[in-house]
């Protein structure tokens, strides 16, 4: 199992404890989003916002607070990346592409969910270029809708799609939010 399958388990796992009917994917895409709104979310905000109701008593409930706790540390080291090593949590290349479409519409649905949530309301007011590109994210929430021929360029538009939405989310996080950080040195650029 890949380590973003096992992740995916781990947090659709975690989901049931807080009896919603999200998917890790639209969980993922809305974490994504609040950190797109709120810059600075901690993450006792996020565990506010998706697991208030659990106990930590409770030895799953535990399991899920830490699986959400993960799920918020590996997004926002992936986010604040200076190499840009952001990816929405997806299904893999071992699901069809018609599955992969489907989950992308979800983790954008999630993501607006998340900017929504987190107080972002009117695109006409983004910077830059993140009106436009949330306006495509509305789009493609809806990709269920998407007509596939069923060949190999499915899968070429699915990756294309795929970048789109990964690129797009990171310019939003840093036309709302400029990067800080030091360049990192220990990459090599070929």
């Amino acid at each position: 199992m890949s380590k973003t399958s096992e992740m995916m388990a781990r947090v659709d796992s975690a989901l049931e404890q807080v009896e919603t009917e999200m998917e890790a994917e639209e969980c993922h895409g809305t974490l994504t989003g609040l950190f797109a709104a709120k810059g600075d979310l901690k993450l006792e905000e996020w565990l506010e916002y998706i697991a208030h109701a659990l106990d930590p008593a409770n030895l799953l409930a535990r399991e899920a607070i830490e699986t959400f706790g993960v799920l918020y540390e590996d997004t926002r080291k992936g986010l604040n990346d200076t190499v840009l090593d952001f990816h929405p949590l997806l299904p893999g290349d071992d699901t069809s592409v018609e599955e992969r479409i489907e989950s992308l519409g979800e983790w954008c649905q999630g993501y607006l969910l998340g900017l929504s949530a987190g107080g972002v309301t009117e695109l006409e007011k983004m910077p830059g270029d993140s009106g436009e590109i949330l306006r495509d994210l509305v789009e493609i929430a809806r990709a269920g809708s998407y007509e596939l021929d069923g060949d190999e360029e499915d899968e070429s538009s699915f990756n294309e799609l795929l970048e789109y939405v990964r690129t797009g989310v990171l310019l939003i996080n840093e036309e709302m939010h400029p990067s800080k950080a030091p360049p990192r040195t220990d990459v090599t650029v070929h």
